[in-house]
């Protein structure tokens, strides 16, 4: 933006200094901005180097349209709804995934949308959403131990896992000792600025859809919805998948899905676990790269 800061002696400085970050003559704070948006919603920048747009950034790849986005946003009061809402409608946005080999740069010209994963947050959000478990309420404080309990030490700091069905937004972060959902699935590093998120993939995460408490509690959920409606069993699968892939299934999964339900049934007690096999089901549905991409 150049140009000196604001002076003041009165309070804290924070409204001058936004003031002067927001000014009409410094355009960089909108781009800085709806260039994080774009990254959001399509994996990668118009500028790809977010955290830095001097000299020695990369320049964006569409000029034209960077411009356009961050004189929009200053022009809808710096709404971020808004913003968010301009993207998403947008016929960029709403191309399909699949490449066109004819397109040649799809990649650098957006000719097709470029399918990326969901992050952390929104994959333990998708789960809470479709099981019907997502507490909307804003998050609140945490249960942190009383100061006068306190006996950490270098050796020893404190460190806690503070679940809850609440967005993935409130919860707890620490700078030693990550979340272990958030470690697994690549969340931010909590000791650093954090531009763009390395999407790792490994075993470990489709063990967790096997074998984590918290997708089998959720798709336990899901299955005693579905259940509780008393349909065929077809009729679960349907729903099983348009719940979850929010699509029908087609006839060869539908007999590959009745047949994973019959063999998992021979293998466990229905008067005990009425809904593992189904629950079984949603798990395998869950884990889909389906459900876990943007498409």
């Amino acid at each position: 933006g150049g140009g000196p800061l604001p002076s003041t002696t009165a309070g804290s400085g924070r409204r001058e200094l936004a003031e002067w970050l927001t000014r009409p003559e410094n355009p960089l704070t909108a781009r800085v901005m709806v260039n994080r948006i774009w990254q959001y919603h399509f994996g990668r920048g118009l500028v790809t180097t977010p955290n830095d747009f001097g000299t020695r950034g990369q320049p964006p790849t569409h000029p034209e349209l960077l411009d356009h986005l961050a004189t929009e946003f200053v022009r809808s009061g710096w709404s971020i709804k808004a913003m968010h809402r301009l993207m998403v409608l947008s016929a960029t946005y709403q191309q399909s995934s699949a490449v066109d080999p004819a397109a040649g740069t799809a990649r650098a010209e957006y000719a097709s949308f470029p399918r990326r994963r969901l992050s952390a947050e929104e994959i333990r959000d998708s789960i809470l959403a479709v099981s019907g478990e997502l507490d909307p309420t804003p998050g609140r404080g945490h249960p942190f131990p009383a100061p006068t309990t306190w006996g950490y030490t270098q050796h020893g700091p404190f460190a806690a896992v503070y679940d809850h069905n609440q967005r993935s937004l409130y919860l707890m972060t620490q700078r030693l000792k990550r979340h272990p959902f958030l470690a697994l699935f690549d969340g931010a590093d909590p000791n650093a600025s954090t531009a763009e998120r390395r999407n790792t993939t490994v075993p470990t995460q489709s063990l967790y859809f096997l074998n984590d408490p918290f997708v089998h509690e959720k798709a336990t959920r899901l299955a005693q919805r579905i259940q509780g409606a008393d349909l065929p069993e077809a009729d679960q699968i349907r729903h099983a998948f348009r719940t979850v892939l929010e699509r029908n299934p087609d006839p060869t999964e539908a007999r590959d899905a009745a047949e994973f339900l019959a063999n998992y049934r021979r293998r466990t007690d229905p008067a005990n676990a009425p809904t593992a096999p189904l629950g079984a089901l949603i798990r395998v549905l869950f884990a889909e790269n389906e459900f876990l991409h943007v498409d």
